[in-house]
């Protein structure tokens, strides 16, 4: 196995040139060893674009927020806890395993690991992220997660290519709070079992203007459940009835696309999720 390590994203984009099907880029590394064990990870060529100071970075600009493929879950909480429109982003970033795990794993290898129960999935569907790709020409591209990740551990990349950042326009949410909230198997270390990410916006008299949710670790790919956010438009959070409400269509949505074999359970785990939820974005008004 031949280990490379670019300093620039030209010679990232001349290593990409080289690779194989069998070749793989690594980002944070946390499910390195998982993988190998398992015979799934056993690469000609590893590439490792740490050595890249730009991809460390999380750039909030007045257009787009820029995730660095480098950048850590513990340092995209950080950047974005005070950002009531991404917060949800901080939210999943901040719940990632262990706070050993959280500095290392990043955004960028979540999405290309493609588990459905990846936390930054529902919140990248939320925000309608894209995946900026470096090609072994040099050229880049943006490509939309919901058309690059295809399936369960499936993704559109193609031999010679990488994410460089993950990248969400600012200006649609101008004015939004939002949330992320999971419900895991422990306290503490959690894979997801079921995800819900949203984000609102409020009139002048308080009501909500604007909503949209996501669910994650239900269906192979995140679901957006437009139902409930025209349910939630014209009413405001305190509504009681509008929580019951919403969470029909949430238990509704989930039973329609869950396996057999949780349906039951995460059918009924909606009614606390989308409970906890709606506390979070009442105490963030």
């Amino acid at each position: 196995m031949r280990c490379l390590m670019p300093r620039t994203l030209e010679e990232m984009a001349d290593a990409l040139s080289g690779f194989t099907e069998k070749s793989k880029v690594i980002a944070g590394g946390t499910d390195y060893v998982i993988q190998a064990r398992r015979g799934k990870f056993d690469p000609d060529i590893l590439l490792y674009p740490g050595m890249i100071p730009a991809l460390h970075k999380v750039r909030r600009g007045e257009r787009e927020l820029r995730v660095g493929a480098m950048a850590t879950m513990q340092e995209i909480s950080r950047a974005l806890e005070g950002d009531p429109a991404f917060r949800a982003i901080a939210d999943a970033a901040s719940d990632v395993g262990s706070p050993q795990i959280r500095n290392k794993a990043t955004m960028a290898g979540n999405l290309c690991n493609a588990s459905p129960a990846g936390d930054m999935l529902p919140v990248s569907w939320l925000y309608d992220a894209e995946v900026e790709l470096l090609c072994a020409d040099g050229s880049i591209c943006l490509v939309p997660v919901s058309e690059f990740i295809v399936g369960p551990q499936k993704t559109a990349l193609k031999p010679g290519q990488a994410v460089i950042s993950v990248v969400m326009n600012c200006g649609p949410w101008d004015g939004f709070i939002s949330a992320f909230k999971k419900i895991g198997s422990r306290e503490r270390v959690s894979i997801s079992r079921e995800g819900m990410a949203a984000c609102v916006r409020l009139g002048k008299d308080g009501a909500i203007a604007q909503a949209r949710l996501t669910l994650g670790a239900v269906a192979s790919t995140p679901l957006r459940i437009p139902e409930a956010e025209v349910l939630m438009e014209g009413r405001h959070l305190e509504d009681g009835e509008l929580l019951a409400d919403v969470t029909k269509v949430v238990a509704r949505t989930i039973h329609d696309h869950c396996r057999p074999a949780n349906r039951q359970y995460k059918t009924e785990a909606a009614r606390g999720l989308t409970a906890d939820l709606f506390t979070l974005l009442r105490e963030r008004i």
